[in-house]
């Protein structure tokens, strides 16, 4: 392997697993600290079991629960699904330009090589 596909594959693999690390630490977004206690004390009126409190830390259910309307309910859940899903982009396609430049810096070494 000559030095620039072996830069290619370093690239490659240092991508890949940014990528990795954004796909698989991202997760729903957290809610503020304020709608979090709202939502639990929703959640208490509601004799809710534990499981259920602890969805309250996530943004969108939160704000589902604790909103007086339906047009401020799915303005908060669809913000946090719009950053949820722009997270998700960005580290997937991380994911496929690490590979592809893996691939492409061993091919290109085999054939020099």
């Amino acid at each position: 392997m000559n030095k620039k596909s072996l830069l290619l594959v370093l690239a490659g693999l240092l991508v890949f697993v940014i990528g990795g690390w954004l796909k698989f630490s991202g997760g729903p977004a957290d809610a503020d600290i304020a709608v979090v206690e709202k939502c639990r004390a929703e959640m208490d009126k509601r004799n809710a079991d534990a499981a259920m409190r602890d969805k309250c830390e996530e943004a969108a259910f939160a704000h589902a629960v604790t909103a007086t309307d339906a047009a401020s309910a799915a303005r908060a859940i669809s913000a946090a699904n719009e950053n949820e899903i722009g997270g998700n982009g960005l580290a997937m396609f991380l994911l496929g330009l690490g590979a592809a430049l893996t691939v492409g810096g061993v091919l290109v070494g085999r054939r020099r090589g």
